[in-house]
């Protein structure tokens, strides 16, 4: 998104910046007054014809002719692969001691910049430097080009010659020292804050998809990763370590490609976040060839060495992507996607917040500390927005899952735990109760004769006859016993702190309401019994609880072989394990 800052060069129209060229007057900043600030209003300058570099000689003369333009605003921009510029800036301290500032230019992918400072037609000191000088040459080590000089008294002209394939956006500042250095510490700890911030969640949705592998959250840490690395490398912090030792115009390169990176994978993340191929088809399918065909054009323009080439298709790619983001959160909330308005928010803020900065570079904003942050502090705020959107999405498939496997261990005739829940349920508490000898036990249920009222009335009647039984089981239970329909005809009680005496007690309380129940069957109604098997852990020796064999199935085979009892006697009765 620097293309917002930089693409000044290509949407700003140079005329407007050249209008009213004349003999000009240019304002002397008077040291006694001024303390920081930038120089925008404050420079007169002009373009070198093409290929007709100028002298220090021939620069003083053409300022002072009538040829030059006065700078009307914090910034200046030339535009993209422009003549080089020179700038004049005069300054006048009528005290009698000297007084130290530190002069910036507060573009860090300007290739060549020279200062020479004249006091009395004498060149005191001059000083080069640009992101093609490697870090150890520039006058200061610093992310920008910056010196540092004392101005004695009297009036002092500064001339600077700029020379940058890439965008020619010139913020000056000025500052006296104590109030640089305080505005690097506070900086330092600004962008600390936001590229920590961006840092964590990137690295935070990097192990979500290692762990889950869904795409979103890879290309969501993906796209803040790149930012990351693109900011560092536009804002000059990056090329402190890597700088013209890899080649004359390297930060640029890098500058576009990391452009490119980041603004890929966030498109591919917003298209699949937002599900774009189900309702804008022919949006997500321009997005996917946009890019595709940009980083193939870039990477032809690298072969030839094209870079002004591929610097354009890059701010193409990077201010498409603004808008293309907002054009898919505008119609991801007309196709009502869930989370889509908050995404458009984020999208409109963040829009708005480059375009503050844009315009600051350009000089149609004051020129300040935030304003040229703004990009960032809107991008984290994005990048909040679309965290929440993730963890939104996290925490309904997780509420999903939940009643999926809810949904698998519910038998969804009767609304009872079915064989898979009701085994789960108590697997959890079962070495517990051995463990410190509680007393639990199992109740087995069969209903008799169920097959004949299948056969007699149909299976729509045999369901509602399972749905009664399976109400009156639940609300004759006690609070605490868990309840199953084992399966068929056949239902199951755990009884937990129950011995096989109160078990018994509870089985009959459950027989006697089955029983008393009137099923209505077209002009009649059908009663219903159920023959019952009872064991409990108090019924258990304990030389068994040692047993390999020793377990939950363990009582619900005796109960089953009890409940087989109770019918073979004479059915609508309980038998206990013995």
């Amino acid at each position: 998104m620097n293309l917002f800052r930089k693409l000044i060069i290509s949407l700003l129209i140079t005329s407007y910046f050249w209008s009213g060229s004349c003999a000009i007057a240019q304002e002397v900043i008077d040291l006694s007054k001024f303390e920081e600030g930038t120089l925008g209003n404050y420079l007169t300058y002009f373009q070198e014809s093409k290929n007709q570099k100028l002298t220090l000689d021939q620069a003083i003369k053409h300022f002072n002719g009538k040829n030059v333009i006065q700078g009307n605003s914090n910034s200046i921009s030339l535009g993209i692969g422009t003549e080089p510029v020179w700038l004049k800036i005069s300054v006048n301290n009528p005290l009698l001691n000297a007084k130290a500032y530190r002069l910036t230019v507060e573009t860090p992918w300007l290739d060549f910049i020279d200062t020479w400072k004249i006091q009395n037609n004498n060149i005191q000191k001059k000083y080069s430097g640009g992101d093609a000088v490697s870090f150890e040459k520039r006058p200061m080590p610093y992310r920008f080009y910056a010196f540092e000089a004392d101005y004695l008294s009297g009036l002092t002209d500064l001339y600077i010659r700029i020379e940058s394939l890439g965008p020619m956006a010139i913020p000056i500042r000025m500052s006296i020292l104590p109030k640089a250095i305080s505005s690097d510490i506070s900086a330092g700890y600004q962008y600390g804050f936001l590229y920590g911030l961006m840092a964590a969640l990137a690295l935070y949705n990097l192990i979500l998809f290692l762990m889950i592998r869904q795409r979103e959250y890879g290309l969501y840490s993906i796209y803040l990763f790149g930012f990351i690395a693109n900011s560092l490398s536009y804002t000059g912090q990056l090329h402190t370590v890597i700088t013209q030792d890899f080649g004359l115009y390297f930060q640029d390169w890098l500058d576009a490609f990391l452009m490119i990176t980041y603004s890929v994978a966030g498109l591919h993340f917003a298209r699949f976040l937002l599900n774009t191929a189900s309702y804008a088809p022919k949006l997500n399918k321009a997005i996917y060839w946009i890019t595709i065909a940009i980083p193939i054009g870039m990477l032809i323009g690298a072969l030839f060495n094209y870079l002004v080439f591929s610097l354009i298709l890059a701010f193409i790619l990077n201010s498409s992507f603004a808008l293309l983001f907002i054009a898919m959160g505008f119609f991801a909330y007309k196709a009502r996607v869930p989370s889509a308005l908050l995404f458009l928010f984020s999208s409109v803020t963040a829009a708005t917040c480059i375009g503050i900065s844009t315009m600051a570079v350009a000089g149609l904003l004051p020129y300040n500390s935030f304003t040229f942050k703004a990009i960032e502090v809107g991008m984290a705020f994005e990048a909040i927005t679309l965290a929440l959107i993730l963890a939104q999405r996290f925490r309904l498939a997780q509420r999903d899952k939940l009643i999926a496997e809810n949904f698998a261990r519910i038998d969804p005739l009767t609304n009872l735990y079915n064989r898979r829940g009701f085994l789960d349920i108590i697997e959890k508490f079962w070495q517990s109760y051995i463990r410190n000898e509680r007393d639990f036990s199992i109740v087995f249920i069969d209903i008799d004769h169920f097959k004949n009222i299948n056969d007699t009335f149909g299976h729509a009647l045999g369901d509602l006859v399972l749905s009664k039984i399976a109400l009156c089981i639940n609300n004759t239970a006690r609070t605490g016993d868990i309840i199953s329909r084992w399966g068929g005809e056949e239902f199951i009680l755990l009884l937990p702190e129950t011995n096989q005496e109160e078990a018994v007690v509870q089985a009959e309380r459950l027989r006697v309401a089955i029983a008393a129940l009137a099923i209505p069957c077209k002009n009649e109604i059908l009663s219903v019994t159920g023959s019952f098997g009872v064991v409990g852990t108090n019924q258990i020796a304990q030389s068994q609880y040692c047993s390999e064999d020793f377990s939950i199935d363990y009582f619900i085979i005796k109960a089953d072989q009890a409940m087989y009892k109770a019918k073979s006697q004479g059915k609508n009765q309980i038998c206990s394990y013995n």
